[in-house]
């Protein structure tokens, strides 16, 4: 009988402590030797080589970071002590091994370039590769692809003179890797490269990693046949090595490219001849992904009950070791598996975490970016502190230089000093004239940046009044539903309403979106009112052939006004069907935009806003037209044209509203 997957897992982790006790005990083993050979009277560059051998046992456990970290400053120490600048170069190196294991690769760039200047002052070409490699590490880790590939290419260029076939073979295929993220065709090149020295090496390991990358990048570029290809060739290959990282990693990628084929059960098969594998292993974040795609598999083919096993086993694994993408793709796959059962409150429960986790996903990436900006900040403010000290060395230089023409000049004659005096008086008054035309040309820079800054600020004002605006609108809709006891109504409401509050917020916080993100913002706005409604609404938005949606970008929240205008104005106070049709065509430089609605009209609508005593004028409408007048410099009467519609008999048929939007 087959164990509950929970129960294997747990057995797995059992099973896995016990056979790493013996290889624990021998690493304390030496732990303890070395401790011991501190104790006695060593040499101090053998003190600290035990200070470095000891911070590399415990950064290798990449839980005692902390005490890794003092065996380094004991290095820095004791090499500053005695002078050894090599042994405080070394310490540098381990400072950015702890702070990649700690995941902060800013710090791991910086200790590592200290490294590196050391050993190229040396002239070490064997560390400066080694330095370089790790470089290039960082950057891709990063998502820094362009710098981490030219780290890449320095560490094949002191490779190609002197290193060994396997290492070359090592780097080109680490620069396939890079090459996936930036030209897809060139990673294909680099890892047939690396595969004919694997091969030439003997290296039949390396053979099959770059085997599977190539599969890898042919799934990536939707060649399938060619990526089911390499993948089962590469599949045969760890298989023969018996090499179960290999061939998890491998059925993984064959699962996911036959997900990707909607052969459903195949993809299911080799994820789960993955997640065999993987429980005899220690990687708790590969087993949470295996139970994942499996879980995805079983969904995908209908079998529901499967299917939640195995990603409640996947989030309870993935919540513990807190991997935050596959959280996002465990919420995700619970979200939509509990919608396809009518479980409401479950769906709505793992919708919630999922909103969760994607903003604090934003979050990271937002602080990263803060960071790398920071960074960035810091290197060219210590260029320019550098810069500054050269020139004013040049100037003491030139100073005392001068000083020396001075007193010769006057051991020389008086007239050479009268010249020199004449000479000097120009040369100040050429200075102070050239200083007053880069100060003048200096406001006029700083002015021309401080009016284009307040002009951004005013565009984030606008925007930042459309959202209470358009939100508090949207509210009163479910407030009304809720006050007519309309259950199902307001709960179909509210799940399309979280929808179109998570598309505002990611469009408003841009300033500019492609026009398919607009659209598709103001589908699910026109949906929610449609429902407000009851359905008695029709709706049809018409984009030009000539207009590819996601390339054409625009302001964000630009159309909502109008199409809200149209049926709160309009439609609202029709009594037969509403019908509402929003057409997109190019003209020059701009996006003519059309809003048509067969309403009761301009007139109509004012003598019941009237009736009603409504006097407030549409906001929305407002600030629309004052962004484009930002963006284009125009009247908003150049921008905005209203048409009333009206048959041969006068009698008003609707409102058409003609916007154009300039492209960005």
């Amino acid at each position: 009988m087959k164990l509950p997957i929970i129960l294997q897992v747990w057995l797995c982790a059992l099973l896995w402590g016990f056979y790493t006790i013996p290889a624990q005990c021998q690493d304390q083993n030496k732990v303890d030797s070395m401790k011991q050979l501190l104790r006695g009277s060593i040499a101090d560059t053998a003190r600290i080589d035990t200070y470095a051998n000891l911070s590399w046992v415990y950064a290798n456990t990449h839980t005692k970071l902390d005490t890794a970290r003092l065996y380094a400053d004991s290095m820095v120490i004791w090499s500053k002590r005695i002078n050894y600048p090599k042994g405080v170069a070394r310490a540098q190196g381990y400072y950015a091994l702890l702070n990649k294991f700690s995941g902060d690769y800013y710090a791991s760039l910086g200790h590592m370039q200290t490294y590196l200047e050391y050993y190229q002052s040396k002239r070490d070409s064997n560390r400066i590769a080694y330095a370089l490699y790790e470089i290039g590490n960082y950057h891709f880790f990063l998502g820094n692809y362009p710098q981490s590939l030219q780290a890449y290419q320095q560490v094949l260029g002191i490779y190609k003179n002197s290193a060994s076939i396997g290492e070359i073979a090592r780097c080109l295929h680490a620069m396939g890797h890079v090459q996936r993220r930036i030209n897809k065709y060139e990673a294909i090149k680099s890892y047939e490269e690396a595969m004919e020295l694997w091969e030439e090496a003997g290296d039949q390991e390396g053979l099959s990693m770059s085997t599977e990358g190539i599969g890898n990048t042919y799934e990536e570029l939707g060649q399938y046949d060619q990526a089911e290809m390499y993948l089962l060739k590469a599949l045969d290959m760890v298989e023969d090595q018996q090499r179960p990282i290999g061939i998890a990693s491998v059925a993984t990628n064959l699962g996911v490219l036959y997900s990707k084929l909607n052969q459903h059960q195949k993809a299911l098969d080799y994820h789960l001849r993955a997640l065999k594998v993987r429980e005899e292993l220690t990687s708790q974040d590969d087993l949470a992904l295996s139970l994942n795609k499996v879980g995805a598999s079983y969904m995908a083919l209908g079998a529901s009950k499967l299917a939640e096993v195995y990603l409640k086993a996947s989030l309870d694994m993935s919540q513990e070791i807190q991997v935050k993408p596959l959280l996002k793709e465990n919420y995700s796959a619970l979200t939509a598996l509990y919608k396809s059962q009518n479980r409401i409150e479950e769906a709505f429960h793992f919708q919630n975490l999922l909103m969760v986790v994607k903003d604090s996903l934003l979050n990271e990436e937002t602080n990263k970016q803060l960071v790398e900006m920071e960074t960035k900040y810091e290197v060219a403010r210590k260029d320019q502190e550098i810069t500054l000290l050269l020139k004013e060395n040049e100037v003491q230089e030139a100073k005392v230089q001068r000083q020396a023409v001075f007193r010769n000049a006057l051991i020389g004659a008086i007239l050479l000093v009268a010249i020199i005096a004449v000479l000097i008086f120009y040369v100040m008054r050429q200075r102070l004239k050239n200083q007053k035309i880069i100060n003048a040309k200096n406001e006029e820079i700083q002015l021309a940046h401080l009016k284009e800054e307040l002009k951004s600020l005013e565009m984030k004002a606008l925007r930042a009044q459309m959202n209470p605006h358009f939100l508090f609108n949207s509210l009163n809709t479910i407030n009304t539903m809720i006050l007519k006891n309309d259950k199902r109504s307001a709960s179909r409401y509210l799940t399309k309403f979280s929808k179109l509050v998570r598309l505002i917020l990611e469009n408003s916080e841009q300033p500019k979106v492609s026009l398919k993100d607009e659209l598709d913002m103001l589908t699910a706005y026109i949906q929610l009112e449609s429902i407000r409604f009851e359905d008695k609404m029709d709706y049809n938005i018409q984009v030009a052939e000539t207009i590819d949606p996601e390339v054409i970008k625009l302001p964000s929240m630009v159309l909502q006004p109008f199409v809200e205008n149209a049926i709160w104005h309009g439609l609202l106070h029709q009594k037969g069907k509403g019908q509402l049709s929003i057409d997109i065509a190019e003209k020059g430089e701009y996006l003519r935009c059309s809003i048509i609605d067969n309403g009761v009209g301009r007139e109509e609508s004012k003598k019941v806003r009237d009736q009603k005593g409504y006097k407030k004028r549409s906001m929305g409408i407002k600030i629309t037209g004052e962004r484009l007048k930002l963006l284009t410099q125009q009247t908003v009467k150049e921008l905005i044209d209203i048409v009333d519609l009206k048959d041969p008999d006068n009698r008003p048929l609707g409102t058409q509203v003609n916007v154009l939007i300039p492209t960005i």
